[in-house]
C-alpha cells in the first residue's frame, strides 16, 4: 500500500506530465491482459511515448489547472493515459493502430496541444506524414528546382552546339 509521501509524488509526477505534454489520451483498458498491456508500453514507448495506469483519484488531484481537466469527466472507469512528449504524430500514429487491432483498448477522450479532441482527430493526427516523410518531401521539393535548372542548362548547351554545327556545315558548304 503507498503511503501518503508516494501519492502526493504520484500525482505531483502527473500534474507536470499533464501540464507538458502535447498529447495526452485517455483509454479504457478493461480486460486486458497484462501482456497485452505491456505490449502496448513497448510501442508507445518506440514512437516516444508513455503509458500509465494510476487510480483516478489520484489523476483527479492533479488535473486541476492543466488542459487536461477539459476532459476530467471522463476519469471514471479503468483509465490508462497515454502521454507523448516527442514526436505526437509517431505516439497517435502508434496508439491508433494498437486499438485498431486490439479491441479491448478503447479511445475515452484526448488534448492535443491543450483542445481537446475526440477520437476522429486522433486519426487525423496519426494521419499526417512522420517528420522523417515530411524531411524527405523538403528535400525533394528544394532539390527539383536545382535539377531543373541543371537539365536546363545541359539542354541549352546541346541547342548550342547544335546551332554551332550547323553553322559549321552552312560555312563549310559555302
Amino acid at each position: 500500500m503507498k503511503t501518503r509521501k508516494d501519492k502526493a509524488v504520484i500525482i505531483e509526477e502527473l500534474k507536470e506530465k499533464f501540464e507538458k505534454a502535447p498529447l495526452v489520451v485517455l483509454t479504457d483498458f478493461q480486460g486486458m491482459t497484462v501482456a497485452e498491456s505491456n505490449a502496448l508500453r513497448r510501442v508507445l514507448r518506440e514512437a516516444g511515448a508513455e503509458y500509465r495506469v494510476v487510480k483516478n483519484t489520484l489523476m483527479r488531484k492533479a488535473y486541476p489547472g492543466t488542459p487536461v481537466e477539459q476532459i476530467a469527466d471522463k476519469f471514471v472507469g479503468p483509465t490508462g493515459i497515454a502521454f507523448a512528449f516527442g514526436d505526437i504524430v509517431a505516439a497517435a500514429k502508434a496508439l491508433k493502430k494498437f486499438i485498431e487491432e486490439d479491441e479491448k483498448l478503447k479511445f475515452k477522450a484526448a488534448v492535443i496541444e491543450g483542445k481537446v479532441a475526440d477520437y476522429e482527430q486522433l486519426k487525423a493526427l496519426a494521419s499526417v506524414p512522420s517528420r522523417e516523410e515530411l524531411l524527405g518531401q523538403l528535400a525533394f521539393a528544394l532539390k527539383y528546382p536545382v535539377n531543373a535548372i541543371a537539365w536546363s542548362l545541359e539542354n541549352l548547351f546541346q541547342k548550342l552546339v547544335f546551332v554551332l554545327e550547323n553553322v559549321k556545315s552552312e560555312k563549310e558548304t559555302a
